[in-house]
């Protein structure tokens, strides 16, 4: 079971929990020891017996929550963390989603969404060699980053490929693409953190933005010069707002 105060990291599409590792040497002691970060379905080593759902994923995770604890949801791992606090307000503390969304794909009452998106030609370069597209996928969302924060990620390349392509790549995108969350917003009523890049190309800000101006309590937080991995890009900056953030409302 997650103990009292635990933070709950969640990870997005095609990832697995050692996503999360550099952002861990960033943060306070107490902060350090008392996180827990799963992998998602058919992601990691986590098993996968055919179906991805979002809900589900939130009702087992919120199972595990004997006290109010704080959520990061990444990505994908957004829309988890999203949906959970929504259907658990008792079990969230605090919210943080970085680069996340609460749809992909644009329509008419939604023009912040995608036109388009290029996930399934990611997803069929990840069964062909997971670890060498995966590598370059992470090396350009470093492009801008610190050399000593660029070496810290490409160490992070054998224990993150270890499993190999994650077993759920389709249903987890399939989820995603078919995912509203936008009726949830109404019952967020926990403090909130969005973290974006300014450079991000599979969730623009805009994405992050919509979601601030329809939840009045949250707080906005762009990264210059930062992609859809601000935690691994600039995991300093993103480290110094989320810790600031926890203690506003610890």
């Amino acid at each position: 079971m997650i103990t009292p105060s635990r933070t709950l990291l969640i990870h997005g599409w095609g990832a697995n929990h050692h996503i999360f590792d550099p952002l861990q040497a960033y943060l306070p002691t107490p902060w350090q020891q008392n996180w827990y970060t799963p992998d998602l379905p058919g992601h990691g080593c986590a098993p996968f017996n055919g179906n991805f759902s979002i809900d589900s994923i939130a009702d087992q995770l919120a199972a595990q929550l004997t006290a109010p604890a704080h959520l990061l949801g990444w990505s994908l791992g957004g829309m988890v963390a999203l949906t959970l606090a929504a259907r658990y307000p008792e079990k969230v503390a605090t919210l943080c989603l970085t680069a996340s969304l609460v749809r992909l794909l644009a329509g008419s009452d939604y023009p912040q969404g995608l036109k388009r998106t290029s996930l399934n030609i990611m997803a069929d370069k990840f069964r062909e060699d997971y670890p060498k597209y995966m590598q370059q996928f992470l090396q350009l969302q470093m492009l801008y980053a610190d050399t000593s924060v660029q070496a810290s990620v490409n160490s992070l390349i054998p224990a993150f490929c270890q499993y190999g392509p994650p077993a759920a790549l389709n249903a987890a995108l399939h989820a995603l693409e078919q995912a509203d969350l936008r009726p949830l917003l109404t019952s967020i009523n926990c403090p909130v953190l969005l973290v974006y890049g300014d450079r991000d190309a599979i969730t623009p800000p805009r994405m992050g933005e919509y979601i601030h101006q329809r939840l009045p309590q949250s707080e906005w937080c762009l990264l210059p010069q930062a992609a859809h991995t601000p935690f691994l890009s600039h995991p300093d900056q993103f480290a110094r707002a989320l810790c600031q953030f926890w203690e506003r409302h610890t």
